[in-house]
């Protein structure tokens, strides 16, 4: 099944975060747009994509917003071919060798913004840059778009999106407007999916797939495509148990996602982990449940420490398996072993 979103600068819509469109849209009205956002939310649920219609919206001098959006305006037009010259993209670039994206953000990219958001706009609506993944740029990149952040040129703004908010510089954070982004419902999960002419299979669980994908379509093309629904539901039976973990179980699972052949698989079961971790620390934030129960086994005084620990180690020990082309399977039972022993 090759299932594949449009990326976000063709993209005509954005489904969902109301609130967060209100905001930019009055802001835009009021003509005292505020020069930097930074767009925050669980990976998946279109960031990117408001980023790039508020883009559209300020290099369209207001005559695209996102209710009456026209593909065919010029500047659309312009954006969508990543040809507009009032616009600059920074993005984590890919690996010419492999083909895989990498983890963090050049800084020497970074360094581009300084000079293009200090030049004439081309089409007298100012000029955009936008920055996906502003939580990949490393310290020196961060400091390197800070003086633009402080200090922005006349017309000049500034859409940033995040997934963890904490790796951004305080300094950034406090000279941004933040917009949190929600999770996207069932209901909007069902329209986008509808947009996209994707039907889930016959005989799969559509609950249980939009469960598994946490309110992100990304994640739940990536479920679908990679048939990897019935081993995430035998994560979460393996999770239910602990602190009691089956080691046989485990083993069997990490063998069908470890092979060599399986790496798109092992991403989608690991970052549905991470991201259970994430719901979990939530979850114990807010003193209610989460779907693996976890939260709950997170006992003792110092509860939510151990949670944010236990989702930044585990992030990062898949990580460093990514950087380093470390074993899979063993980087697999590994993390799920610590969750265990953090939950003991």
């Amino acid at each position: 099944m090759d299932l594949i979103l449009p990326p976000p600068c063709q993209s005509c819509a954005v489904i969902g975060h109301d609130d967060a469109k209100r905001q930019l849209s009055e802001a835009y009205a009021s003509g005292k747009m505020h020069h930097a956002w930074l767009l925050t939310g669980p990976e998946g649920i279109g960031k990117a994509t408001l980023a790039y219609h508020a883009a559209h919206m300020v290099l369209s001098g207001g005559q695209n917003g996102f209710e009456r959006f026209n593909p065919d305006h010029p500047a659309a037009r312009l954006i969508a071919a990543e040809s507009h010259p009032d616009l600059f993209v920074l993005r984590r670039p890919f690996d010419d060798k492999t083909g895989i994206q990498k983890e963090t953000i050049p800084v020497d990219e970074a360094r581009k913004i300084a000079p293009f958001l200090s030049m004439t706009a081309s089409f007298g609506s100012g000029r955009v840059t936008i920055i996906d993944e502003a939580h990949c740029l490393g310290r020196n990149g961060q400091n390197a778009i800070l003086k633009m952040i402080e200090e922005p040129p006349t017309g000049a703004t500034i859409f940033m999106t995040a997934t963890t908010i904490g790796a951004l510089l305080p300094t950034i954070r406090s000279r941004c407007r933040v917009l949190k982004m929600d999770a996207l419902t069932p209901a909007q999960l069902r329209t986008i999916m509808a947009r996209l002419s994707v039907e889930v299979p016959e005989g799969m669980n559509q609950d249980k797939l939009f469960a598994a994908a946490s309110g992100s379509i990304g994640l739940a093309l990536r479920l679908l495509e990679t048939e990897a629904l019935d081993l995430y539901e035998e994560l979460l039976a393996i999770l239910s148990f602990l602190p009691t973990l089956d080691l046989v179980r485990l083993h069997k699972l990490a063998d069908q996602i470890g092979k060599k052949g399986n790496a798109e698989t092992f991403a989608v079961l690991t970052n549905s982990l991470v991201d259970a971790l994430r719901q979990a620390a939530r979850a114990v934030a807010l003193g209610t449940d989460d779907p693996t129960g976890l939260a709950a086994k997170l006992s003792g005084a110092r509860r939510l420490d151990k949670a944010l620990q236990l989702w930044e180690s585990t992030d990062r020990t898949f990580a460093v398996a990514r950087g380093a082309n470390l074993d899979n399977k063993l980087a697999f039972i590994n993390a799920v072993s610590g969750i265990a022993q953090a939950v003991s």
